[in-house]
């Protein structure tokens, strides 16, 4: 494990593909290191234990552009207050990428190790956060090893819209399609081009669109390797069929969900969710399209922060 002091993020730079993800910029200007984990590989992430009490871990998404900095807004908020801590997963940002079996439970893996390893080696619990997909890793982390936690919050997690199928003919077509080489490089050509960054960024912004957030999705899809794991996130092999049942059923520590119109996630189960689970409460940050943490930043923050509800309940 090593640590550097990151300088404020410089985001002119051009992408190029060649660019290995370790030469990124920083996505957050902070404390940097990373965390080799044998079968996961580097992990990079962010640091600042200026402030006091249980500290606070930020995990961001799954898509074609992930990074660390989509919780920039959240790191900057608790920075001074919390210690606070957030990564890059395994084949985003700047950690290492390549043709990998990235799957739900190397992605749990390495989150623990992170918690374990660097943001809590004394074992204080964490207040843990994490971003759509990312929420079904959580949540698997924390049904199998709960003391690690002292809250989840859970920003527009996906697995609590309708049930899964199994994705019949189309899903094996798609998944057959995206292990021949040439085909999956050219849908994520397509995916990482700035037009379309900017294009499905756009729908996750009820105002304008963050314009940093733009350009180091742009940067960091460009690395070498980063087709990878993307591809994993697009033939649906990342998500866990029932994950209601499954991961948010069992969930025994505090869990908060934030929520409201998300064009790439449902919420049909959620007040099921929260009758069926008293540790589980559900928040409706509005309005927002599922990027509450940039344009809602203190009412994430206030959540997070909030007494454990007693009892589930929508608000």
């Amino acid at each position: 494990m090593s640590t550097q002091t990151a300088t404020h993020p410089d985001l002119s730079a051009t992408p190029s593909s060649s660019e290995s993800a370790r030469d990124l910029p920083p996505a957050i200007g902070a404390d940097s290191g990373r965390l080799d984990v044998m079968g996961v590989g580097g992990i990079a992430y962010y640091k600042d234990v200026s402030g006091e009490g249980p500290g606070v871990v930020l995990i961001h998404s799954v898509n074609a552009a992930a990074s660390a900095y989509e919780m920039r807004p959240l790191f900057e908020a608790f920075r001074g207050r919390r210690r606070v801590y957030a990564l890059d997963l395994p084949g985003f940002g700047r950690s290492q990428r390549g043709d990998r079996d990235y799957s739900p439970s190397m992605y749990t893996e390495a989150i623990e190790r992170f918690i374990v390893d660097v943001a809590s080696p004394q074992g204080e619990p964490v207040d843990a956060v994490a971003s759509s997909l990312s929420s079904e890793f959580l949540a698997r982390l924390a049904v199998r090893s709960p003391g690690l936690f002292r809250s989840l919050t859970l920003l527009s997690p996906t697995g609590l819209g309708p049930e899964r199928s199994s994705g019949g003919l189309a899903q094996t077509l798609l998944h057959n399609a995206l292990r021949v080489a040439p085909v999956s490089e050219g849908v994520f050509r397509l995916l990482r081009t700035a037009p379309s960054i900017r294009y499905f960024l756009k729908k996750s912004f009820v105002g304008t669109v963050d314009e940093g957030l733009v350009r180091y999705s742009h940067l960091t899809a460009a690395a070498a390797g980063g087709r990878f794991a993307p591809v994993k996130f697009i033939d649906g092999a990342l998500f866990t069929p029932d994950a209601m049942r499954t991961l948010y059923e069992p969930l025994t520590v505090p869990t908060r969900i934030v929520y409201d119109q998300d064009p790439y996630t449902r919420f049909d189960r959620l007040d099921s969710l929260t009758r069926a689970n008293a540790r589980v409460s559900a928040h409706r940050v509005a309005p927002t399209l599922g990027l509450a943490q940039f344009e809602r930043t203190s009412d994430v923050v206030a959540v997070i922060e909030a007494p454990v509800t007693p009892a589930g309940a929508v608000t």
